[in-house]
């Protein structure tokens, strides 16, 4: 019974041995006596994966090395006492620069290493952390955790984002950040709107209220979320708390508006006026 089966099995072999080497001879007859009947038209047998191809150069596009090492964040040297201050104003929306209608200057400190909750990184498991709890009063520039210091950055991205990647580039796991920024407007504005948008995890507090919570299924993209909020005259005080689990793409979006989305955005240097040319005296 084994033999009848070993015969078999090597039949088997030797036909498709036969068949690969001899498959193309073979479909060319067989295309020549369909055709001689008037049934093969085009009946070919792709052997395009038998015949070796030369190996295809890859082309060097000039110039993009220098786009992919854009820098988005700007890390100033200046020491950082207190949350830089933007001043804020109605202005134009503008689709094509959108980098101006965000807040350009931010206090950054971290990371917080999350790697003893990487394989639990779910929301609750995050935001009961002491880092991502939901108050601000641990957020001091004063009492800073030992071994940390607040940043001064400033975004540089064309679409407002603030790449916490380029920030933390020795970060390679799960990890978290504290933001804080100042808004400065001349006028109380009790229906203004926030658009905000946070790569998975994050709480957003405004003058020491939280205003908005993210999880992994809030759109992280610009403007991702419009949230009804209420500036005062005078200083606002802005505290996100984020944590990611991606440490390759790790950002941050925030900006206001008007109730009437407006954009409330810091006013756009004006190029002084050229006085008059003189006339040449007689």
């Amino acid at each position: 019974m084994k033999t009848r089966y070993l015969t078999f099995f090597l039949i088997f072999i030797l036909l498709a041995a036969v068949f690969t080497f001899l498959r193309n001879p073979i479909s060319e007859g067989i295309n020549a006596l369909l055709i001689a009947v008037g049934e093969g038209r085009s009946i070919r047998v792709d052997n395009t994966d038998m015949v070796k191809r030369k190996t295809e150069k890859q082309v060097k596009v000039l110039g993009g090395a220098r786009i992919s090492q854009a820098a988005q964040v700007r890390i100033l040297p200046d020491k950082v006492g207190e949350p830089p201050v933007t001043r804020l104003a109605e202005g134009k929306f503008n689709a094509k620069k959108r980098k101006v209608m965000f807040i350009p200057d931010w206090a950054v400190l971290g990371f917080f290493d999350l790697k003893v909750i990487a394989k639990q990184l779910k929301l609750a498991t995050v935001l009961e952390q002491e880092c991502m709890n939901a108050e601000t009063a641990n957020v001091s520039f004063q009492m800073v955790p030992k071994g940390f210091q607040w940043q001064h950055i400033k975004t540089l991205s064309n679409d407002g984002r603030i790449n916490l990647t380029e920030v933390f580039r020795k970060n390679r796991a799960a990890a978290a950040a504290w933001l804080a920024a100042e808004v400065e407007v001349d006028k109380d504005y009790p229906d203004a709107r926030m658009f905000v948008g946070i790569q998975q995890y994050g709480r957003v507090f405004l003058n020491g209220k939280q205003v908005f919570v993210s999880t992994p299924k809030t759109p992280a993209r610009s403007d991702g979320s419009n949230v009804p909020v209420q500036l005062k005259k005078g200083r606002n005080l802005i505290i996100v708390k984020t944590a990611c689990s991606n440490y390759r793409n790790w950002n941050v979006y925030l900006r206001f508006a008007t109730a009437k989305k407006i954009p409330l955005m810091p006013p756009l240097k004006q190029t002084p006026a050229k006085a008059p040319a003189r006339k040449p005296q007689k």
